[in-house]
């Protein structure tokens, strides 16, 4: 299981796409049709994960075609966050008609995916929640057309391949209310930027984690920011740890957490504001689940510890120059890094850097170009599958609210 997250103006996260993963041949198609990987997926999610697991409280959208709808399956799929995705090369009968007006009358919502008009959709243009248009398969007056065609009907318009900031701003402009696409990775550098008092305390809090100060050292850190106090206590007693005790003092939360993951949790907090949910601003859900996705995998390859460790900081600050609008170099600069998390960020070198790669090709769903990596470290593409899903069950779970 994979997904692609999908984004409202505000840059938040909407839902999620669910991507279909086969282990067994380079695709999926050399080996299923469409209605069995839609099955796949449903059977999965519901029955091995359970779909809260993989998107939580947000809509999940679902590819389905004419057998999987007539099938009656899907239906067991909840009702509040299922968004049933129909196919382009789906062909547009009376009966399909019918049983998506059945579905929807029990509360489902309808997608229509890669969207181009013609005559014999206008039944479905009228039952459709939500349109996806692939604003790189259309020119700008294509879309103007599409778009005044579209505007008597109450879905919502969502474009897909949104790839730059511009882009974005374009389609806004155009009447898009959703987006898919990697925009927001897009780094806007300022040069000389200042970091604020509390940045600070995290890059020195950081740094004297990576050189194993004495414990009085970094309570005494925490004790300078009681905001941060508070941060670390509503973290550790969340629903990513089971202590039957609650953790009570920044002390003892310490000595709780270790060392090794306090840096990873300070390495989130350096670049998350207060009151932001994690897991609703896609720039920081990327960070937390490429750390959780590399820990996991580097684990696999090396079943050591620090490496994965190392993987986790690499991940969490691969989308730093963004989120901090400085220069990857600037940020490491600042911080007491390995010389294998440095190239890694920067020159995408060694087992970190490799990983790296492959986590980023796996998120656009590239999955083609990732056997020369699997191939050099063993693994099967079924193992990383199941991995990338472990690791978004392990995000969702967290309580990644900060407070």
């Amino acid at each position: 299981m994979g997904r692609q997250p999908i984004i409202n103006k505000n840059e938040i996260i909407f839902g999620y796409e669910l991507l279909f993963r086969s282990g067994i041949t380079k695709t999926a198609k050399d080996i299923l049709d469409g209605s069995k990987a839609t099955a796949t997926v449903i059977i999965h999610s519901l029955n091995d994960l359970g779909l809260n697991n993989i998107i939580g409280k947000k809509r999940g959208f679902i590819n389905v075609n004419y057998e999987i709808l007539s099938s009656g399956f899907c239906e067991i799929l909840p009702i509040e966050n299922t968004v049933f995705e129909i196919l382009e090369d789906v062909e547009v009968t009376r009966s399909l008609i019918e049983i998506c007006k059945s579905i929807k009358s029990k509360g489902y919502k309808i997608a229509l995916d890669d969207f181009t008009f013609d005559e014999s959709k206008g039944p479905l243009m009228e039952i459709a929640d939500f349109i996806k248009i692939d604003i790189l398969a259309h020119q700008r007056d294509e879309l103007l057309w599409l778009l005044e065609l579209l505007k008597p009907y109450h879905a919502r318009l969502l474009a897909e391949k949104v790839e730059t900031k511009e882009d974005f701003l374009n389609c806004i402009d155009l009447g898009f209310e959703l987006f898919q696409g990697y925009f927001f990775e897009k780094p806007s550098i300022i040069e000389g930027r200042s970091i604020s008092s509390s940045q600070m305390i995290l890059f020195e809090l950081f740094n004297e984690l990576s050189r194993e100060r004495d414990i009085d050292v970094i309570e005494g850190l925490f004790k300078k920011n009681p905001e941060l106090d508070i941060k670390l206590l509503n973290f550790i007693n969340s629903a990513a740890f089971y202590h039957s005790q609650k953790i009570t003092s920044i002390r003892q939360g310490i000595i709780m957490l270790g060392y090794r993951s306090l840096q990873k949790w300070i390495a989130l907090m350096l670049f998350s504001k207060a009151g932001v949910d994690i897991k609703s601003n896609p720039l920081l859900e990327r960070a937390a689940f490429r750390g959780f996705f590399m820990e996991l995998l580097v684990n696999n390859i090396t079943k050591n510890r620090r490496t994965g460790d190392q993987a986790f900081i690499v991940g969490i600050l691969s989308v730093s120059d963004v989120l901090m609008n400085m220069k990857i170099e600037e940020i490491v600069k600042r911080l007491n890094l390995s010389e294998e998390i440095k190239n890694a960020l920067i020159y995408r070198e060694g087992l970190l850097g490799e990983i790296f790669t492959l986590v980023e090709m796996l998120e656009r769903n590239e999955l083609e170009g990732i056997d020369k990596i699997i191939t050099k470290y063993k693994l099967s593409k079924s193992k990383i599958y199941e991995i990338e899903t472990q690791a978004i069950m392990n995000f969702e779970r967290m309580d990644t609210k900060t407070h």
